[in-house]
């Protein structure tokens, strides 16, 4: 069989051109998971379509298909004049998915108790020195960020397939509230939960990793609950992190 040899780079080319555009919107969408997961985005916050674009270095296309993507995953909210935004939790909402977080987190906490090895815990503890450092400095992207990649780090050892994507899911929908509650002055980080967790990890105590993780996700969400108003929590600025953080 003959091959036209015009035909066939024409789909290469094709091809190329769909391999490239999966890359861009797989790069894209990692980002915007995680910025939100961390709370590099605000509650109320618009996404701008084409600042987003610009920072990317590409079309607004795939940016728009992953906007449309996070609204139907409920991260993301789409307003009455077609912009998209990060939602605002009400109380209701807020406490909602802080119940389930004891749950599904509790639960990943307690199998990876069971699971861990002395490389897990020595992870864990470098990452917690991280966040203890950023917290001493008021470095709040930072914060946000070792806080996250501890609790995952946790719960990826838990090695459930069910759980992660599950847990995931929560925190996109929650992540963009936890910048708030590193301006409650009443209510300071410290990561002490943390630590309590690292010791029931050495001592392998799986009730006691599941309780430190359940007061820790309780104590945030009271502290939340303690500035949400009745629209819920809502920043007087929500400008975001203008792409700075690692993902």
């Amino acid at each position: 069989m003959r091959i036209d040899k015009t035909e066939d780079a024409s789909n290469g080319g094709t091809e190329t051109a769909k391999k490239e555009r999966g890359h861009v919107h797989g790069h894209v969408l990692r980002y915007m998971r995680r910025g939100l997961m961390v709370g590099a985005f605000l509650p109320g916050q618009v996404m701008s379509l084409r600042k987003l674009a610009a920072g990317f270095g590409t079309s607004p296309m795939p940016v728009r298909e992953v906007l449309s993507r996070l609204v139907a995953a409920n991260a993301l909210e789409e307003t009455k004049g077609g912009s998209v935004r990060v939602p605002r939790l009400s109380p209701e909402k807020l406490s909602d998915l802080f119940a389930v977080r004891e749950m599904l987190e509790g639960m990943a906490a307690e199998l990876a108790a069971k699971r861990a090895s002395p490389a897990l815990i020595s992870e864990l503890a470098a990452i917690n020195k991280q966040l203890l450092v950023a917290i001493e400095k008021r470095d709040i992207l930072n914060c946000l960020s070792f806080n996250q990649k501890f609790h995952f780090t946790l719960y990826e050892a838990a090695a459930s397939d069910v759980l992660m994507p599950l847990i995931e899911s929560l925190w996109l929908q929650f992540g963009p509230t936890m910048y708030m509650s590193l301006l409650i002055p009443s209510m300071p980080w410290n990561a002490s939960d943390h630590e309590d967790i690292l010791a029931a990890l050495k001592d392998g105590n799986a009730a006691a990793a599941k309780k430190g993780i359940v007061h820790d996700i309780r104590t945030t969400c009271k502290a939340l609950l303690s500035v949400a108003g009745s629209q819920g929590i809502e920043l007087p600025f929500a400008q975001g992190a203008d792409l700075q953080f690692d993902y």
